[in-house]
């Protein structure tokens, strides 16, 4: 069944690109077998005075570094290879070793590639492109994403998703009316987590597959160059154990470039069939043992504004930039629909973040910035946690 999908998406993605592309010049701007490295890092204090840890201690002061080297080497002038490990110091001041991905690149054709191995979905913009600490333009990530460095109380409604597969890229100029990206990828797909009913939808990617279904998605964004760029994605997957139970979830996102100010964001939706148990209480008082099936939704938005104030022609304002943005996120596992449906309780909510940034140089910059966020449903937690944080974060890419 995963050969069969695989052998279809590729084969249909290279015929597309052959027809209407000619094949690309032998010539290259690298030296064959150059090996270059390249990555980012950061350094970060977060001031949350309600954070507590596993003793109920409070702690004030977290303080983390992350070192991420990228290595890029090119095996010939159509293969190259590239991986990325992060290395960070936890809260605890343990090491953490974390390999985001490693695949390889095959320059099909002028506009097509074709990579192979562990990736970066190309799903949204944030996840594939924005979420580096220098590259982000607040000190934490938007509130509709969660893991990747934590976000606090609020829990995000997706994640930073990586997995294992192919993907077919391809870049289509459309001359003055600007270009179309699209990409089509087969991956392992997501699992289920453990407990006690199928609404648990793990994305980290693990060796092998919990079912004999393959994930199947994509993004086709349009470029109205300079300044707007619009996308649309889309993923799909059995994640039960039994191949039985999907997960479907889609991202629109938006990217607006002016001369001192940019605007971005990205609206997420996605769909679960939940299957769980629970005792029901009849009229007469007699409780009846019933199993549930049903379609449960998480949601959510994010966006962001950013203005450089050298706008105003002053040189000293020249390298400083303000930032403001707003995540909004929602869940059917809040509580509201059953008891036995209450992980996200207390978790989803509101938030705010405002920010000022002074860049060091093009790739080097200093945040100060703060977020409040405001909880719903907060009665359905079962460790709440009042959350405003402080940041003051220093990133580099290199």
């Amino acid at each position: 069944m995963k050969t069969k999908y695989l052998y279809k998406a590729v084969t249909t993605a290279l015929l597309l690109s052959s027809a209407s592309v000619a094949y690309a010049s032998d010539a290259s701007t690298l030296d064959v077998g150059r090996l270059a490295i390249s990555g980012y890092g950061d350094v970060g204090y977060t001031y949350q005075p309600n954070k507590k840890d596993a003793d109920g201690n409070d702690i004030q002061n977290n303080v983390v570094a992350r070192f991420i080297p990228i290595f890029l080497f090119q095996m010939s002038e159509k293969i190259h290879i590239e991986a990325e490990l992060e290395f960070a110091v936890d809260e605890n001041g343990e090491t953490e070793t974390v390999l985001e991905y490693a695949n390889m690149h095959y320059f099909f054709n002028d506009n097509t590639i074709i990579t192979a191995g562990r990736f970066l979905l190309p799903f949204g913009q944030f996840g594939a492109n924005l979420h580096p600490s220098w590259i982000n333009k607040a000190a934490s990530n938007p509130g509709i994403y969660g893991g990747h460095g934590g976000n606090g109380s609020m829990g995000g409604v997706t994640g930073i998703m990586n997995d294992t597969g192919v993907n077919i890229s391809n870049t289509w100029s459309l001359g003055d009316a600007g270009k179309l990206f699209t990409d089509f990828y087969v991956v392992s797909g997501p699992r289920q987590e453990a407990g006690d009913h199928g609404g648990g939808v793990d994305m980290d990617v693990k060796k092998g597959d919990n079912n004999d279904s393959m994930a199947l998605g994509g993004r086709v964004a349009y470029a109205f160059l300079p300044q707007w760029e619009i996308g649309l994605s889309y993923y799909s997957g059995a994640y039960s154990n039994d191949g039985e139970l999907d997960y479907t979830a889609y991202t629109i996102d938006f990217n607006w470039i002016g001369s001192y100010a940019t605007v971005r964001g990205e609206i997420f939706g996605s769909t679960a069939g939940t299957e769980w148990e629970e005792e029901v209480e009849l009229p007469d008082g007699s409780e009846v043992h019933e199993e549930f099936l049903q379609d449960l939704n998480k949601n959510g938005f994010y966006v962001q504004g950013t203005w450089q104030a050298r706008q105003l022609g002053k040189a000293w304002l020249n390298p400083i930039e303000l930032v403001l943005r707003y995540s909004k996120t929602a869940s059917d596992f809040d509580g509201s629909i059953s008891h036995v449906l209450e992980e996200d309780g207390g978790r989803m909510g509101s938030r705010i973040y405002y920010g000022i940034n002074y860049w060091l140089e093009p790739s080097a910059v200093l945040k100060f910035g703060a977020e409040s966020t405001s909880i719903d449903n907060e009665a359905a937690s079962h460790d709440p946690i009042a959350d405003d944080r402080i940041f003051l974060q220093l990133a580099f890419g290199f």
